[in-house]
């Protein structure tokens, strides 16, 4: 007896509502809408994310030069997202390129930016010159949506934008309540929820009375917020309570080299990535100066049992590490996923270190560090690793 298939436009609304609170992102969920009339009333043009995001008043958190800067200005919540994209199978061609990444920022305005994946650099002013898309039509590839980057943009009561430096955030990670963290410049860190009136500091107890307020790094894992300090030290903050955990510290038989800090995520584990460097002390116009170098990376896995960032066989987890400004993140490599594409074992990494100052592009600040030769590479020298970046691919269209 042949079996009879049911049209996707024609599953019974219930179970498309199901369908539709599984989808992981919004460009998914755009994708589902424009494939048929019927699920365009279930799903709204607009994500519930986005409206609430656009409704949030967000007080400063951190002193400024003025006392009255509260009452005159706040925070509005920013989101940038990080893509692969790729060619659809009926439109693959020859290219060498099988995939691009790309970060897209979406002001509360609707103002959309094409930025480098692992930087806040924009690049709205030099399409033409770098042959970027001017509109970038999701529907048209296949997507998949690898991180979240956020910003807090200070403006004014109308909305304005405002240019005040002293308000300097490093970085932000969100929950899916919008509970925020923020990480300052100075490594301050603090909290903020829906309905709060001020921030909260987040500082690690060190006996004695003694506090510290300094940390490297933050991220948002398993519904809990993490900070990390120079030492890897590391606590998590309940989103909710705000209470304060001990999360890790680095096996004492081990240690934790001298660098920077980096915590980096996948599905099942929590990283440690430690950024290590030679300091070169250099001579401009007669003037010395320090240049720091990036050389390595150290990697260690949260053992959440033991309370200890510990050592792991890498190869076993057959994945790809991203360390940008804001944002950082872990792409698995599957049979066919990045296959090809990306190195397995590397940390593809932006540093000033590596600009090249004859030119900007996406990548431009961008180098790849290999554990299997532990050599570090910048992006330039090796097309096979810089072209996931810039220039774009052959089938990526230009519309005018």
């Amino acid at each position: 007896m042949k079996k009879s298939k049911t049209k996707l436009c024609d599953l019974p609304d219930v179970l498309l509502s199901s369908i539709i609170e599984k989808l992981e992102t919004q460009s998914n969920a755009l994708r589902l809408r424009a494939s048929c009339r019927k699920f365009q009333p279930l799903i709204p043009p607009l994500p519930k994310t986005l409206l609430e995001r656009q409704s949030l008043n967000i007080p400063l958190p951190f002193a400024s030069s003025s006392s009255s800067d509260n009452n005159h200005f706040h925070y509005s919540l920013i989101e940038s997202k990080v893509f692969a994209i790729r060619p659809r199978s009926e439109d693959a061609s020859e290219s060498a390129t099988t995939c691009w990444f790309i970060k897209v920022q979406e002001s509360n305005s609707g103002q959309v930016r094409l930025m480098d994946p692992l930087s806040r650099f924009g690049f709205e002013n030099a399409s033409d010159k770098l042959k970027l898309p001017k509109c970038l039509n999701m529907l048209d590839y296949e997507v998949k949506e690898l991180a979240q980057d956020f910003e807090l943009e200070v403006v004014d009561k109308d909305e304005n934008k405002v240019d005040e430096t002293y308000f300097l955030i490093k970085k932000v990670v969100v929950s899916e309540d919008f509970e925020i963290m923020a990480m300052h410049d100075s490594g301050k860190v603090s909290v903020w929820r829906k309905g709060d009136i001020n921030w909260t500091s987040i500082r690690l107890d060190l006996g004695n009375n003694c506090m510290e307020n300094s940390f490297e790094d933050i991220i948002y894992y398993k519904k809990k917020f993490y900070v990390t300090n120079r030492r890897g030290v590391t606590l998590y903050v309940d989103c909710k309570t705000l209470t304060v955990m001990f999360a890790a510290t680095p096996d004492p038989l081990r240690g934790l080299s001298d660098g920077l800090n980096y915590l980096v995520k996948s599905d099942k584990h929590l990283y440690l990535l430690v950024k290590c460097w030679i300091r070169m002390y250099l001579c401009r116009d007669n003037k010395p100066y320090l240049k720091l170098h990036p050389t390595r990376f150290q990697l260690l896995k949260l053992d959440e049992e033991k309370n200890m960032w510990v050592d792991f066989d890498l190869i076993s987890e057959n994945r790809v590490f991203f360390v940008g400004e804001g944002c950082c993140f872990s792409v698995g490599i599957g049979v066919g996923e990045f296959a090809g594409t990306l190195k397995r074992n590397c940390v593809y990494f932006s540093d000033s270190a590596f600009a090249n100052s004859d030119d900007v592009y996406p990548g431009w600040t961008s180098a790849v560090f290999d554990f299997d030769d532990y050599e570090v590479w910048r992006f330039s020298k090796f097309p096979s690793h810089s072209r996931i970046f810039w220039p774009p691919p052959a089938w990526i269209k230009l519309q005018d």
